[in-house]
Order: C-alpha cells, then structure tokens, then sequence
C-alpha cells in the first residue's frame, strides 16, 4: 500500500462514526454555523475536520442537544460546560454526577420560581386590565 494510500486509509478510520456535517447540525436544531464555531470555540463540541471540513459524531449531536437545553433553560456557559464535563465523565465519577445532579436540581428550582414569579404578574396583569375594561366599557355607555 502506498504512503498515500495509508495515510487515506487512517484518516477514513479516524473519521468513523463522524456522521455530520456543520450544515447538518444547524439545520437540524435551527440555529447558525456561527453558533456551532462558538460552542467549539468554548470546548463544548469538538469535531473532527477533514480539511477545511468540520464533521461531527453522534455524540457531538448529543452534546448540542444538551447545550441548547442547557441555554434554554437559562443555564450560564460556564453551567453548562461544567454539566458537560459530567456529561463526559458519567463513565465514572459518582462525586461529579452528584454535583451534576445538584446543578439540576437547583436550576429546576430557580425556573420554578421565575415561573410562579409570572404567573403572580400575569394574574396582576388580568385584573388591572378587568378594571380598565370595565372603566372603558362604563364610559362607552354613558354616550
């Protein structure tokens, strides 16, 4: 086998199970390349490249998945880089787990509370805009 042909060999080796491309995974969660290059940029995502060509595993898909929930449910970066290092020990450490665990738990709580939060101004909103209706509705009729 030529140098060539070896060195082909081992970069298609190298490259199996990276299934998708940058276009791939944007497309797929909505979100901008420019987004992805952050995130690998961050360390959070780490794709192989095959040239100027950026490809990502199964686990990288994952690993988004994570990350947008993680930003969807008002997780700082640095949160979310810390559950993705527990993400990628879970093989192992149970010290790390747990406080991955507590994280979660403490960020399900905060969401709670921001929940009830809204909804007590929601609640506000409704009746004050009862009162003004009713005022509109009372001053409509008087005409």
């Amino acid at each position: 086998m030529s140098t060539t042909s070896r060195e082909e060999h081992s970069n298609t080796q190298n490259l199996a199970g990276y299934v998708y491309t940058i276009g791939d995974l944007a497309d797929f969660f909505g979100i901008t390349h420019r987004a992805l290059r952050f995130y690998e940029d961050k360390g959070m995502l780490k794709p192989k490249r095959m040239g100027q060509k950026r490809l990502y595993s199964k686990k990288d898909r994952t690993k988004l998945r994570l990350i947008l929930n993680g930003k969807q449910i008002g997780m700082t970066i640095r949160e979310i880089q810390d559950f993705l290092e527990s993400y990628e020990l879970r093989d192992g450490n149970e010290r790390q787990m747990r406080e991955a665990l507590t994280k979660i738990r403490s960020q399900r709580l905060l969401l709670k509370q921001r929940r009830e939060s809204i909804e007590m101004s929601l609640a506000e909103l409704e009746r004050v805009e009862q009162i003004i209706a009713g005022m509109v509705d009372a001053g409509l009729s008087d005409d």
